[in-house]
């Protein structure tokens, strides 16, 4: 009987440990919080023993780092691939694909609102690249880079932008349950906020 593939390729799209942890400790976390999530159900569920964690990150602490970074670098990259372009129209295709992010289950948003409660420290290591990042984009697009009026109007279109997006993510699937929203009825609410 053949091997269903070869031994390299099946190891190469295997998950590694780190990764497998990243995953677990996203699930745990986004769930219980740093301070109720065990290390025990976090090796549990990434399958490893609970030595990996300290193995691989140094400790509880800095897999909820880890974990908070691959959060924000994966809806950041869903994003991009949706804006494709700076502006107003690469904004609103970025809101929208966070908000598929969020509909779809992604923990990312509940991971950074849970920091966010309990002091925020973390989130904020892990959003502030891609927050200046944002900031050094909508500045080169509107040619504001040195002027000090426009950069102050630009971060206010930003943090504009970035509170109400954090806030819709979480609440979403209960203003959609309560309020009946439909897809049309999206597609609406956000064609006419970005216009």
């Amino acid at each position: 009987m053949e091997p269903c593939c070869d031994t390299n390729t099946c190891v190469k799209n295997q998950p590694t440990t780190r990764e497998r942890l990243i995953a677990a400790g996203a699930s745990v976390f986004a769930d219980n919080g740093f301070r109720g999530a065990a290390v025990r159900d976090i090796c549990n569920l990434a399958r490893v023993n609970p030595g990996a964690i300290s193995y691989h990150f140094g400790g509880k602490r800095q897999l909820y780092r880890a974990v908070l970074r691959s959060a924000v670098d994966q809806l950041a990259t869903a994003a991009r691939q949706a804006s494709g372009q700076r502006g107003r129209l690469g904004l609103r295709d970025g809101f929208i694909a966070l908000e598929r992010e969020v509909r779809a289950g992604s923990s990312a948003p509940r991971l950074l609102l849970r920091d966010m409660a309990e002091g925020g420290q973390i989130a904020l290591e892990a959003l502030s690249p891609v927050l200046r990042e944002l900031r050094g984009a909508f500045s080169d697009a509107h040619g504001a880079s040195e002027d000090p009026a426009m950069q102050r109007h630009l971060k206010a279109i930003l943090i504009g932008f970035a509170a109400p997006l954090l806030l819709s993510a979480t609440a979403w699937p209960i203003l959609e349950q309560t309020l009946g929203v439909d897809e049309e009825d999206r597609a609406a609410m956000f064609d006419k906020a970005w216009s």
